[in-house]
């Protein structure tokens, strides 16, 4: 797998309009249902692409098809969930930038299937990481713009703001839980939250009381490339700090998952831009502030959408033995709940459940109808 993957990124070419010159591009995005959308011409057509740091460059089946795109080799893949699933590889011809400054030639790209993961985001794709191996990339949180740069120079931040890569390709870096545990993470866009913890790292900062428990929980896992992960137990924690470089985040609440590593998500955009190295292997992380408290409360159950009516995903601590896992919510406030579109629910959410901190829910168990306070605790 690892032959693989090298091969593929030797036979990504890069070009610029002017040889022999440091080139930059900027390219503004915007947040949909917590990913971050950019701008590309593919093939000489204008498409939209999840940018995620955390996966492969890859595109959906539809757009495949639609493009006669032909199948050259295929690759195993693990996704956010450590689902592993084989993909063909296609061969993109061009990936231009919207101002025409860098081209990505003949760029290999997953072919997922059908339907597409990213429907509900309405996206043709996902640039990854393996994509920028060549460059420089500034993503600025503020300014929603990420900035990738031709590596011919260094980047001129200081190198006490930066963390060394733990692996080549793939921006892995060592962060510091508490005091003295050292945990690896993926700086990964494609993470909507600020930090999901594997459970194996769980499991080895448990025994060292990195973090305290809130509540345990049991309920569907997040949806990645190869489908949804299957419902499991979970835990809700809280760290009291955890350090990125010299910069403290206090109160850091996570939930555990089955990624192939602890993730560091999009939301560390909210305190401060970070910029990726990726062949000199670096990443650096210019804080807005020091010190950052990122205290909060969670909902005492989880809900999905599935064929248009509102379902019980995940029960915590408080809700255990109440509901259960696939109950139906039947009224929001005494009112019988309505049909919801699942892709509206992803990016925005279930208006009824806005209006109040306190939400009454009436759910139909297997011992009867019940109503139950959705809060956050």
């Amino acid at each position: 797998m690892k032959y693989r993957i090298i091969t593929i990124w030797l036979f990504c070419m890069m070009t610029f309009s002017v040889v022999a010159q440091q080139y930059k591009t900027v390219l503004p995005y915007r947040m949909v249902g917590g990913k971050m959308i950019v701008e590309m011409i593919m093939n000489g057509t204008p498409r939209s692409f999840i940018f995620d740091t955390g996966g492969r460059t890859a595109l959906t089946g539809e757009i495949c098809e639609e493009l006669g795109l032909t199948v050259t080799d295929s690759l195993v893949v693990t996704d956010v969930n450590s689902n592993q699933a084989t993909y063909p590889i296609v061969v993109i011809e061009s990936l231009l930038t919207p101002d025409g400054k860098i081209n990505f030639k003949g760029v290999p790209a997953l072919q997922l299937a059908q339907p597409s993961p990213f429907e509900c985001f309405h996206a043709d794709g996902l640039i990854g990481s393996d994509l920028l191996a060549r460059t420089i990339v500034e993503i600025d949180g503020k300014a929603k713009t990420v900035t990738i740069t031709s590596a011919e120079k260094a980047s001129t931040i200081s190198l006490r703001k930066m963390i060394p890569f733990v692996k080549a390709g793939m921006p892995l870096i060592s962060l510091q839980a508490g005091v003295g545990n050292n945990i690896t993470c993926l700086f990964d866009t494609g993470c909507p939250g600020f930090f999901s913890l594997k459970n194996t790292d769980f499991e080895v900062l448990k025994s060292a009381a990195a973090f305290n428990i809130l509540s345990e929980g049991y309920g569907e896992g997040s949806i990645g490339v190869a489908g949804m992960a299957a419902a499991d137990v979970s835990y809700r924690v809280r760290f009291p700090l955890i350090s990125v470089g010299s910069t403290k985040f206090k109160n850091v609440s996570s939930e555990t998952s089955t990624p192939p590593f602890t993730l560091l998500g999009v939301r560390l955009l909210d305190y401060g831009k970070v910029t990726l190295d990726y062949p000199r292997t670096r990443f650096y992380f210019e804080a807005y502030e020091p010190e950052n408290d990122l205290e909060s409360k969670h909902y005492n159950v989880a809900l999905r959408v599935k064929d248009g009516e509102l379902f019980v995903s995940t029960v915590w601590s408080t809700m255990k033995g109440i509901v259960e896992v696939g109950d139906k919510v039947t009224k929001i406030n005494g009112k019988p709940t309505g049909k919801y579109d699942f892709c509206e629910s992803i990016i925005n959410g279930i208006p009824e459940l806005k209006a109040k901190k306190k939400t009454k829910l009436t759910i139909r168990t297997r011992q009867g109808e019940k109503v139950i306070v959705y809060e956050k605790e």
